[in-house]
């Protein structure tokens, strides 16, 4: 009897001990997670840690408190951590670490949090662009039929709320006077025009492989199948209107409306031969603010004389994508920089304005559904005739 309750003690005791080093186990096994940011405002306490064990590929979450420090007990390995403001899959706040080593020395990780756009190697881009227009025979050219598409080529769901979208303002198949190209090597770039689409910031979502249309004139251009080689263009997401006593076109009330931010001509001018590249861009500031006190007065581009007007100047780091088109016997020098667009896509060129013979860019097709994107327009673009598409009401 004796022996066999000196053995349960030696076996609770050696429990005991089992249990303590446990407990100093998960006592080790804290990791302190630091969330920060450069933005105004966040409420730290609604963002949400998620840490993957690379190897088991479990998941733990947490939540930091106010001050942006949250505590978790975690086994020691290499983590995957992402830090957002998830709602039902939807972040806009994002702030990721690929392969942390958690161990005993190394118990403390900082996570920076930013837009989740800003955060990403890889938000929008544009998809289809259609500035070549259409024709119906002579002298009856459909104007105004222009669009193009923005199509999120991230793996997460996007708002495209405040994305900005501008013409430049020097013109590849006119001589560089010096002027606007000189800006490039201040890291600026000179435009025409800039819009903007509206929403609060969780307004317009875009799914991945998805995008929105935005068209200069959203109307059914064929006038009920009047005009079989134009498009209906009234099913469009955002409409391009500017307001103006002289202004081309109509607004549609049925579709809203890209807010105008500036425009020298007072209209949406893109120009039927793609000669003016087009930019998609972030602004890191408000733009009502900063257009008034950045315009740079400059000759106009292919202008006779020295007829003068108001251009902006933008700094090129807020630049998310561009495409430079160009007609194949009227290319004269680049406008853009290599680091956004290396070439440029080129179309052929007869006829008024070198348009109106339905030539159409698009994005080439990708893995998984996704298009091409190399900054690269010669590689990722392709020009199809009579390719452009119909978005019906």
């Amino acid at each position: 009897m004796k022996k066999l309750s000196y053995f349960m003690l030696l076996l609770l005791s050696t429990l005991f001990v089992a249990s303590c080093k446990e407990d100093e186990k998960n006592e080790l096994s804290k990791l302190t997670v630091v969330v920060t940011s450069k933005l105004e405002n966040v409420d730290y306490s609604a963002l949400q840690v998620q840490l993957t064990e690379l190897r088991t590929m479990q998941v733990y979450k947490c939540n930091p408190d106010p001050q942006g420090t949250a505590l978790i007990g975690i086994p020691f390995g290499q983590y995957s951590i992402v830090v957002s403001d998830d709602n039902e899959g939807v972040s806009t706040l994002y702030g990721s670490t690929d392969n942390f080593t958690f161990s005993l020395q190394n118990n403390l990780v900082t996570i920076e949090v930013k837009d989740i756009q800003s955060a990403l190697d890889r938000t929008f881009v544009f998809g289809e662009l259609f500035f070549n227009c259409s024709t119906n025979g002579d002298w009856d050219n459909n104007y105004y039929e222009e669009y193009f598409t923005l199509r999120n080529v991230s793996d997460k769901p996007l708002y495209a709320d405040g994305l900005s979208f501008a013409i430049c303002g020097d013109y590849n198949c006119v001589e560089d006077d010096g002027i606007k190209s000189s800006y490039l090597n201040r890291d600026s770039i000179v435009v025409s025009q800039i819009y903007t689409l509206p929403g609060d910031g969780r307004t317009y979502l875009v799914q991945p492989g998805e995008s929105l249309v935005i068209a200069h004139s959203a109307i059914d251009h064929t006038q009920g199948g009047a005009k079989p080689a134009a498009r209906n263009l009234s099913g469009a997401d955002f409409e391009i209107y500017v307001p103006y006593e002289y202004s081309m076109t109509t607004d549609n009330p049925e579709v809203t409306n890209v807010t105008v931010n500036y425009s020298m001509f007072q209209a949406f001018s893109w120009g039927y031969g793609g000669y003016a590249p087009i930019l998609l861009l972030r602004a890191d500031t408000d733009l009502n603010d900063y257009v008034q006190s950045h315009l740079t007065r400059l000759k106009v581009t292919g202008a006779w004389g020295d007829q003068m007007q108001d251009y902006l100047v933008l700094p090129q780091s807020w630049i998310i994508d561009g495409v430079e088109a160009a007609s194949a016997d009227n290319m004269l020098h680049k406008v853009l920089p290599n680091h956004i667009d290396r070439s440029y896509i080129t179309i052929e060129d007869s006829g008024i304005y070198g348009g109106f013979h339905s030539q159409f860019v698009q994005r080439k097709s990708a893995a998984e559904g996704y298009v091409l994107d190399s900054n690269d327009s010669a590689n990722d673009c392709e020009v199809i005739v009579g390719g452009q598409k119909n978005y019906i009401k």
